[in-house]
């Protein structure tokens, strides 16, 4: 039995003989009011629901999509030169064909470079629209838990919670006052 049942069935134990009732009573109606304490938030779905995540989804898929634009220009382009090369092979000399070779290294690294670049640009900025969702999120829930009287909200994800009813989750309270706080 976990630290937390046995400290509420003891206090539910407590309660019952100071007041007369029955301690096997009382324990279940004791876990019910520290379960009404008890909220979840899915933190996924404020990311993809909320207005300002929607928006930042969509401009991240446009950084993205602007910068893999330039990759495949730059990826035809190199292509384009090797073949070249390939084709003109035998008229050049060994010289040209080396100095040709060498500005195909050349563009590649660069096009290793820009696509680096373009993976570090997109997962910075993913972090920072995730972090702000994030700290808005922690005020709003902040504020749901002082109006119920909750005492704690935990993160609802495969990872952490396998099942909770869905009464504890207040994602749907939390992404409508998110959205009309933060437009």
């Amino acid at each position: 039995m976990p630290c937390t049942s046995r400290v509420l069935l003891l206090a539910a134990a407590l309660t019952a003989s100071v007041f007369g009732a029955s301690p096997v009573a009382a324990a279940p109606a004791a876990t019910v009011n520290a379960l009404k304490q008890v909220a979840l938030v899915d933190l996924q779905r404020c990311l993809l629901e909320t207005t300002q995540g929607t928006k930042g989804k969509k401009d991240l898929e446009s950084v993205f999509a602007k910068g893999q634009s330039q990759l495949d220009k730059k990826t035809e382009d190199l292509k384009k030169k090797y073949e070249d090369l390939m084709a003109k092979r035998a008229m050049l000399s060994d010289e040209e064909i080396a100095k040709r070779q060498q500005e195909l290294v050349v563009k590649d690294q660069e096009l290793q470079q820009l696509y680096a670049q373009l993976q570090e640009d997109v997962a910075t900025k993913e972090a920072q629209l995730t972090e702000k969702i994030y700290k808005n999120v922690a005020a709003i829930v902040k504020d749901i838990a002082a109006e119920e009287g909750l005492q704690i909200v935990l993160v609802r994800s495969p990872a952490t919670v396998l099942y909770a009813n869905p009464k504890f989750d207040v994602t749907n309270r939390v992404i409508v006052a998110y959205d009309k706080k933060h437009k």
